[in-house]
């Protein structure tokens, strides 16, 4: 399949750089000579430099199979994707959008393009360490009604020193997978033989309407998030104000920019918001951050996210996000006690491998770096087997089939055309 990319800043080199792994023949579009010369050094893709609004432009490119459009401006945006749509006739297109009015059922059905709004999926990733505060990171797989948590064990876990196979009878109660294990740099696809150990991270998939019983049916214990404090201020934060306030939180809100802090202030009331540096030792203790259950750091400088976190969880919050922007950061942050890495870019190549096909793939989901999740459908060959017998993928999490999406067991009947839903090791 041949993938243009149109617009060759970071979302779109680290977005050439992934999918040319992944075997896919990739042209980048960009008016900037230096950006598209920095990624045909390191990558094997081909360049084209010109303007994607102007028609001349895109009749270069136009055998391209899928079009993924990601210049920092919504506007140029929107107005390449109708140029792709109405004159290539192009129905693969992917476009990045940060205003929410362009990515409104209406604007979408007009399109006629998949619309990913990075501004959205950013603050939802947020949301998600609030409602599953038991994990360090919760991955829907959209359209699915499945989530895969990460879960870290310790010590004082109960599943620590146990087989996985003895967790069976919990499962009987809320059907789970565990689909990999990460143990000191290794990932592990686990069979019911492996036994977990205090230190491991453990992803684990269920499905969604059971997301929040499943802490309490392995017994994880933890306390719901009621203190958060929001470090900064950048083009995320209104968007996770709104949210935040329509939950049962005490919200706190901390910038060295006067006039945002007004601006805070007058929109949202229940917010309380305090003038400073999101550094200052003094300002954070003073308002108790040693209390607080979550600190998003969330401005526009990475380097200020990094300390201000790791600062916040010295001085004693229980958990810290903060948003990176360059994706090959995020081993690192995680190294350094950040809990959560919220990485934009990540989650807008998440949305274009899905539309990818190829042969039995039909989706694509970067699940670690030694992991996907992959889509397979049912041969011949394992039609009426139960799900035990079949030759299959390493491990099937679960099953698409006439009764919906359903976590697998080995019991499983599976059927011709049925979907499963498999980890690999890539």
């Amino acid at each position: 399949m041949k993938v243009c990319i149109v617009g060759a800043g970071v979302v779109g080199s680290y977005l050439a750089k992934k999918l040319s792994k992944e075997g896919f023949e990739v042209i980048v579009v960009d008016m900037d000579s230096a950006k598209l010369e920095a990624i045909s050094h390191s990558l094997d893709v081909l360049t084209v430099n010109c303007d994607a609004t102007e028609v001349n432009c895109l009749k270069q490119v136009k055998d391209s199979d899928l079009f993924v459009v990601v210049t920092e401006s919504d506007e140029k945006n929107v107005a390449i994707t109708t140029l792709v749509r109405a004159l290539l006739k192009k129905e693969k297109v992917v476009l990045r959008v940060s205003n929410k009015a362009f990515s409104s059922p209406p604007v979408k059905e007009f399109l006629g393009s998949e619309v990913v709004n990075i501004l959205s999926e950013t603050v939802q990733a947020v949301i998600n360490q609030i409602k599953y505060p038991f994990a360090i990171d919760a991955i829907r797989l959209e359209g699915e009604g499945l989530i895969i948590f990460k879960l870290k064990l310790d010590v004082e876990s109960s599943l620590s020193g146990k087989q996985i196979m003895e967790l069976s009878k919990i499962r009987r109660n809320i059907p789970f997978t565990i689909v990999a294990v990460e143990r000191e740099g290794e990932t592990i696809i686990p069979s019911g033989e492996n036994f977990l150990y205090p230190g491991d991270v453990i992803y684990v998939a269920v499905k969604e309407e059971d997301g929040d019983k499943l802490a309490e049916a392995l017994g994880i214990k933890y306390e719901p998030v009621k203190l958060v404090f929001i470090l900064g201020y950048s083009k995320f934060t209104e968007e996770l104000l709104s949210q935040l306030v329509n939950l049962q939180l005490k919200v706190k809100f901390i910038s060295p920019e006067f006039e945002r802090c007004e601006e805070v202030a007058g929109k949202f009331s229940k917010v309380d918001v305090f003038h400073g540096e999101i550094s200052d030792v003094e300002l954070l203790k003073e308002e108790g951050i040693d209390k607080a259950d979550l600190v998003i750091a969330i401005t526009d400088d990475e380097e200020a996210n990094i300390l201000s976190s790791i600062l916040s969880k010295q001085l004693g919050a229980k958990k810290a996000c903060s948003l990176i922007f360059h994706p090959e950061y995020e081993g690192i942050v995680n190294s350094i006690g950040i809990d959560v890495p919220i990485v934009p870019r990540k989650l807008l190549a998440s949305k274009v491998y899905r539309m990818l096909s190829r042969k039995k793939f039909l989706e694509i989901f970067e699940l670690s770096k030694d992991l996907e999740v992959i889509e397979m459908e049912v041969s011949d060959k394992n039609d009426g087997r139960q799900l035990k017998d079949a030759e299959l993928c390493n491990l099937v999490v679960a099953v698409k089939g006439r009764n919906g999406t359903e976590v697998a067991r080995g019991n499983t009947l599976l059927h011709k055309g049925d979907v499963l839903i498999c980890i690999k090791k890539r």
